[in-house]
C-alpha cells in the first residue's frame, strides 16, 4: 500500500485516531467479518486523516490534510470503509456517487448559460459549498468530457482548501483507459497523485461473493440483494415470484429526462422494461437515476446472453453496466429475465463487454439465481 507520511498530530489526535479505528473494526464485527490487513491499514489512514481534519477545525488552521484515494479490486470493502468512517466524522461533509455527480453536471450543460460554462460551474459550486470534506464514491473516468469535469472539480477543491476522500476500482494511472484519450487525462492523473495519498485495498477476497450471513425469515434480504437472475423466464418461474408478464395494452412511454423510453408496465412501485428499450437507445445514467427515484422494483426482460459477444451490442452492454451501478447504489430490487445463459463471470472482457465487467459481475453475484422452470406446486398461489 503506497501512502505519503501523515502530518504529525498531538496526543488528543492520536487518541481520537485509535478510537476511530476501533469503531470501524467494531462495525466490521457487527457486519459479520474482520478487517483484513489492507482494510485495517486503510482504516488507520482514514482515522489519521479524520484527526488532522478535526484538529484543523479546532485550531482554525489553513493547513489542509492530504486527500485520500482508496483503490483496489471490486468487492474489497472500499465503499464500506468510507461509509463507516463518514458516519463518525464530526465535520461538515458531503458524500456523492459518481453517477449522481455527473447527473447534476450534465443537467447543468442543458441550462441557458451553457456556452460560458456558468451552469457547470454552479453545479461544482453547489457540490463544494459549506463543507470541510467531500467524499466521492466509485470514481472512474471512461469519457474525455467527464475527465474535463473531474479536472475542474479537483482544481476548485484545491482552491477552496477542501480535501477529498475518493474510492475507485482503478489506480490513478489506469483512469480513462481508452488509448485514444488517455494522454489527454495524464495531467489530471498527475494532479491526483500530487494532491492525494494513494491507498490500495487489495485483499484476496471479494466480500460481495461471500455474504456475512445467510438470509433467514428473521433477517431477509432487502433492496438490491433481494433481486433475482431468472432463466429461461417461463410464466411459472415469474408467477412463483409474483411477477406476471404485462399485456401489450399496459405499455407506455416515459420520459425521465430528455429521451423517451417505451416500457412494458409502470405500476406505482414496479417498472417493467425490455433490455433493448432500456439499453439499446440513447439513455444515460441520468435517466436511470430519475427512474430509480420513482420505482423501487425493476424487471428487465429479454436480457441477451453475455456469451453472445456480438459487436453491435457493445454500447448496450455499457449502458447495462450503468443501470446495474445505479440500481445497486440506490438499493433498488432488480429482476433480470432472459433465455440464458446469463453468466457475466464467464463472459470475458473485450471490445464488446464493458470495461467495468468485473465490477458488474461482482454486483450481480449478489442476486439469487433462479434457473428452474418447474411449474408451481399444486395449491401454491403465485405471488402469495
Amino acid at each position: 500500500m503506497a501512502v505519503t507520511p501523515t502530518l504529525g498530530i498531538g496526543p488528543a489526535g492520536r487518541s481520537a485516531r485509535l478510537a476511530m479505528v476501533d469503531d470501524i473494526a467494531d462495525d466490521a464485527g457487527r457486519s459479520g467479518f474482520e478487517l483484513e490487513y489492507s482494510q485495517r491499514q486503510a482504516a488507520e489512514r482514514l482515522a489519521a486523516f479524520g484527526a488532522q481534519l478535526t484538529g484543523r477545525r479546532r485550531a482554525l488552521s489553513r493547513k489542509v490534510p492530504r486527500s485520500l484515494y482508496l483503490h483496489g479490486p471490486v468487492g474489497r470493502g472500499k465503499t464500506w470503509l468510507m461509509d463507516s468512517f463518514y458516519a463518525r466524522l464530526p465535520v461538515r461533509k458531503r458524500r456523492v456517487h459518481f453517477h449522481d455527480f455527473f447527473r447534476s453536471l450534465h443537467a447543468g450543460t442543458h441550462g441557458p448559460a451553457t456556452g460560458n460554462g456558468t451552469m457547470i460551474q454552479q453545479s461544482v459550486d453547489a457540490l463544494l459549498a459549506d463543507i470541510d470534506v467531500l467524499f466521492f464514491d466509485e470514481f472512474h473516468v471512461h469519457d474525455v468530457g467527464d475527465g474535463m469535469f473531474i479536472a475542474r472539480l479537483l482544481r476548485d477543491a484545491a482552491k477552496r482548501r477542501i480535501p477529498l476522500v475518493v474510492t475507485s476500482n482503478y489506480a490513478p494511472d489506469n483512469l480513462l483507459p481508452n488509448p485514444l484519450w488517455h494522454e489527454h487525462f495524464v495531467p489530471t492523473i498527475q494532479a491526483i497523485k500530487d494532491m492525494m495519498d494513494i491507498v490500495e485495498i487489495s485483499g484476496a477476497l471479494d466480500f460481495r461473493r461471500v455474504p456475512a450471513g445467510a438470509d433467514s425469515p428473521e433477517n431477509p434480504s432487502e433492496g438490491f440483494r433481494s433481486g433475482r437472475i431468472i432463466t429461461p423466464g417461463t410464466p411459472a418461474q415469474l408467477g412463483r415470484l409474483g411477477l406476471f408478464t404485462p399485456a401489450p395494452i399496459q405499455s407506455r412511454v416515459l420520459t425521465p429526462t430528455t429521451h423517451p423510453i417505451v416500457v412494458r408496465n409502470s405500476d406505482p412501485d414496479l417498472l417493467w422494461v425490455g433490455f433493448d428499450e432500456l439499453c439499446g437507445g440513447l439513455t444515460s445514467p441520468a435517466d436511470y437515476l430519475a427512474l430509480a427515484d420513482s420505482y423501487a422494483t425493476w424487471v428487465i426482460d429479454d436480457v441477451p446472453s453475455p456469451a453472445g459477444n456480438h459487436p453491435s451490442l457493445a454500447p448496450a452492454w455499457q449502458r447495462f453496466s450503468n443501470v446495474v451501478d445505479v440500481l445497486h447504489d440506490q438499493d433498488i430490487t432488480l429482476f433480470l429475465v432472459g433465455k440464458g445463459p446469463l453468466d457475466w463471470d464467464g463472459a470475458g472482457s473485450g471490445s464488446v463487454m464493458p470495461v467495468d465487467l468485473a465490477r458488474i459481475a461482482s454486483r450481480l453475484s449478489l442476486l439469487t439465481r433462479d434457473e428452474s422452470a418447474m411449474p408451481l406446486e399444486r395449491g401454491e398461489s403465485a405471488g402469495s
